[in-house]
């Protein structure tokens, strides 16, 4: 067995170890359908990012196992109108249910492009409700019975998905670990949803943009395309127009959802935001804010949210 191996059978050890101990149907270890059907060789096969002589340095910091548990409060989430990993129906969960398998099918079909099992979330401005999107796109694929997802919160401008997940703010994030300042392995967080891991943005710096293009963020990238490529990874990032982290971003990622307020974006600003992806980058549209019930839209996706 190798090191990356048994690295990930501990870390399935050390998970079923904790459900053990946690009273069931409560809100830590919420019982799943889902997670109960995923055979064990595929629960082993989660984020648990390696170190060792067989990573040729691509991961950064001592070889140990990630050990970070963060707990959401599920019913928190219910009550912001977001996806819940219940088994209670719900119309937002219905919502992105629909926007999901497209995305789904880009990243795992016969067609499948580059990289597009990474996908970045995104609007033409703040206060669109990107975050709210990405969050429950996260977690609605996280429901799959044989994905793996990721959220990492690349918006390095303003960041909101901690505070949105009820996450400690003084947790190391993403720009940490590009700084240097920590080992990779300490910004993945397991959470209490099954199948689903998470990365803050971590501190704010004044080189973000540096860091975001650096070399480092380009094989941090490349890693999680390529050696996970039957895992999701959502990237909750800043708004294309104003924040230049968000292009270079684009260029990194074969998915982007672009996020759409209904009454407010305007068609111009949607087809500049348009211009600023990648020319084989594959595009959703999200109508966020919507009055009107669901309708067959022409290339967009519909999601109904306060």
């Amino acid at each position: 067995m190798s090191t990356i191996e048994r690295a990930l059978e501990k870390q399935r050890q050390l998970e079923e170890a904790k459900q053990r101990k946690i009273p069931g149907g409560s809100q830590e270890a919420p019982s799943l359908k889902a997670q109960q059907e995923l055979p064990a060789k595929n629960q082993a096969h989660s984020f648990a990012e390696p170190k060792a002589a067989e990573d040729n340095g691509s991961w950064s910091g001592p070889e140990r196992q990630p050990s970070r548990q963060c707990t959401i409060d599920l019913k928190r989430l219910e009550r912001m109108g977001m996806v819940n990993p219940s088994e209670n129906f719900s119309q937002i969960k219905e919502e992105y249910r629909y926007i999901k398998r497209p995305l789904l099918n880009n990243a795992f079909g016969p067609q499948r492009a580059d990289n597009a099992n990474l996908i970045m979330v995104t609007s033409s401005f703040p206060g669109e409700g990107k975050t709210f999107n990405a969050i429950n796109l996260a977690i609605s694929m996280a429901l799959e019975h044989d994905r793996q997802v990721l959220l990492v919160d690349a918006d390095v401008i303003k960041p909101q998905l901690g505070e949105r997940l009820g996450l400690d703010a003084s947790l190391p994030g993403l720009m940490d670990y590009l700084k240097g300042e920590v080992s990779v392995e300490d910004i993945f967080l397991n959470t209490n949803i099954p199948n689903l891991r998470v990365v803050t943005a971590g501190g704010r710096y004044h080189h973000s943009n540096e860091m975001v293009a650096s070399a480092k963020m380009a094989t941090f990238m490349e890693e999680l395309s390529t050696r996970y490529s039957d895992r999701v990874v959502v990237f909750d990032s800043s708004p294309l127009q104003g924040a230049s982290e968000t292009k270079i971003i684009a260029q990194m990622t074969g998915q982007a959802v672009l996020v759409v307020e209904e009454l407010r974006t305007t068609q111009k600003q949607v087809e500049q935001s348009l211009n600023l992806l990648g020319p084989n980058t594959k595009v959703g549209l999200i109508l966020n804010k919507a009055k009107i019930g669901r309708k067959d839209y022409y290339g967009y996706y519909h999601a109904s949210t306060n």
